[in-house]
């Protein structure tokens, strides 16, 4: 089989120039994932590291922003490793020759490369995401409120009296429960707002079209200009000081009264 870019044989300068491409792509690869992975941590380490309503940005852009950057990176490597190939497709085939000698295996190695190569460049768009539900961690910290209730314990003294000490009972099992209402309360309401899962990666007009509700509704709750209802949450957020509950709690409210 013929080398396609026969006639480019000669350029060594081409080659040589691909090569320090390939290693400088391969290099801001590993290093955009290193930024990803430990410097624009994901919502859950933000929030242990630097607490709540923190964005972290690195030149005006956010971890999702750089998986994009990171990503086209590798469609470009992947494009120059192609054509790394081509220029050298003459010493692969005598190479392949040697380490296959058998003609059988070796087209049927040709055939597998090419396919295994394009359904894993392609898989993300055939496969289904796992949907793993958690629960809230306001319930545990419900349940450690409930279970913290302090209740006095009657000295064992024999002048103690029967009916006083009922009465004590009774006033102590009212008090833990008007104590055990509001825990209740909020158990409900933090039911309610975390139906709607909302992000700073969504916009306004998307959250509100997912639930149903006027972005009109979502914009008045939250002070936004409703030109700015296309801009990512996690964006405005930061210009009209709002957290993720406060749109959760705006949809709940409409949803409510409607």
């Amino acid at each position: 089989m013929k080398n396609p870019l026969h006639p480019f044989k000669g350029r060594s300068v081409l080659n040589i120039a691909i090569d320090f491409i390939l290693f400088f792509l391969l290099t801001a690869m590993a290093g955009i994932g290193f930024l990803i992975k430990y410097v624009l941590v994901s919502g859950v380490q933000r929030n242990a590291i630097y607490g709540s309503n923190i964005d972290l940005n690195f030149w005006g852009m956010d971890r999702h922003q750089w998986g994009t950057v990171h990503l086209w990176i590798s469609i470009s490597f992947l494009v120059l490793i192609l054509l790394h190939i081509l220029f050298h497709w003459d010493v692969i085939l005598c190479l392949l020759k040697k380490m296959i000698p058998n003609k059988t295996f070796r087209v049927s190695f040709f055939l597998f490369t090419p396919i295994a190569g394009i359904f894993l460049f392609l898989f993300a768009f055939v496969v289904q995401p796992e949907q793993v539900f958690h629960e809230h961690g306001y319930r545990h910290r419900s349940e450690k409120i409930s279970d913290n209730i302090e209740e006095p314990v009657l000295e064992n003294n024999k002048d103690t009296n029967f009916e006083g000490a009922k009465e004590f009972e009774v006033s102590s099992s009212k008090k833990a429960v008007k104590q055990q209402e509001p825990v209740e309360e909020l158990e409900q309401h933090h039911s309610e707002v975390h139906e709607f899962e909302v992000n700073g990666t969504q916009t306004v007009e998307f959250v509100a079209e997912k639930y149903n509700v006027p972005v009109r509704i979502i914009c008045n709750e939250l002070g936004i200009p409703e030109r700015y209802s296309n801009e990512r949450l996690g964006r405005l957020r930061k210009r009209y000081n709002f957290t993720m509950s406060d749109v959760s709690k705006a949809i709940s409210t409409y949803k409510k009264l409607n």
